[in-house]
């Protein structure tokens, strides 16, 4: 026990001695504790504390506060897109194997939006907070709070070695998921009136699998094309995309192919009811078969 506590601690001490020091100074970044320490509160607050609190009060109306949120990550979002493009469309850019160049304001610049993107996940944690302030518990899934508490962790551990650079593509592909996202949400706040208009909802889960899919190929690119990468951001990012991807694809089909099936099942025994009243019999309530027809 003695080996593997110190084998850990070793490892731990090695890890952070690797940190790259344009961002091991900056806020959140020094050591896991923060980040661990906001998730742990996240946790318990949307999960018991929170719960408990509002057990004997009114939902909280929301409708306003909720559509200024997600408008203002919408456009935080999409100005993270537009700077991380404005880096990429260079024509000395590189998309695949990038190199680490540290004294590159480029590559400054991605660690730059790479923080902000790592920051913006604890102002996400709004998004569960708001289902608590509301009543709508049956809303706070497993898969919800895991992917807001993992995400800052993952996070964290991948931009404090690789800020920028290659790293790049994960916080891409996910500030323009949550642009759509977030402009979904942001619109249905406003209530029945609007969201009756918003029949692209389901499509949202599917651009999610679709983002944990092409960061998975983004990634094995790396490695086929010999990048000098560390084996942690593609064992990280490899685990990270697998799990997601199949999280997302049970609450999809959980969700939404059940639903149709239980849906159209329904369907077919509503026409075998009609077809049977149609024709002078339905099922009695003992299970036989009752006709409306006399005998002569």
């Amino acid at each position: 026990m003695t080996t593997l506590v110190q084998s850990v601690s070793d490892v731990y001490d090695e890890y952070m001695a690797n940190g790259d020091p344009r961002v091991t100074k900056w806020p959140l970044m020094e050591g896991p504790g923060p980040t661990f320490l906001l998730v742990t509160i996240y946790v318990l607050f949307v999960k018991k504390i929170g719960p408990a609190w509002m057990m004997d009060k009114k939902p909280y109306d929301l409708r306003y506060p909720m559509f200024l949120y997600n408008f203002v990550l919408v456009f935080t979002n999409f100005y993270l897109i537009l700077e991380t493009f404005r880096i990429l469309v260079k024509p000395t850019s590189k998309l695949f194997c990038r190199i680490d160049n540290k004294n590159d304001p480029d590559s400054l610049r991605l660690a730059e939006l790479g923080w902000w993107f790592f920051f913006m996940k604890f102002i996400e944690f709004a998004d569960t907070i708001f289902f608590v302030l509301r009543k709508k518990n049956k809303h706070i899934s497993t898969l919800h709070v895991v992917h807001h508490a993992v995400v800052p962790i993952a996070v964290w551990g991948g931009f404090r070695v690789e800020p920028g650079n290659y790293n790049y593509f994960f916080p891409l592909i996910n500030t323009i998921v949550h642009t759509v996202m977030y402009s979904y949400y942001g619109l249905a706040a406003l209530g029945p009136s609007v969201q009756k208009y918003l029949w692209w909802k389901k499509y949202l889960t599917t651009f999610q699998m679709v983002q944990f899919v092409m960061v998975f190929f983004y990634v094995m690119s790396l490695m086929v094309g010999n990048c000098k990468v560390s084996k942690f951001i593609i064992y990280l990012n490899t685990f990270l995309a697998g799990l997601f991807l199949l999280m997302f694809y049970d609450y999809f089909q959980n969700t939404y192919l059940r639903k149709r099936a239980i849906k159209k099942q329904k369907d077919l025994d509503d026409k075998e009811q009609a077809s049977r009243e149609k024709n002078g019999s339905v099922p009695h309530q003992n299970g036989h078969i009752k006709s409306d027809k006399k005998d002569h």
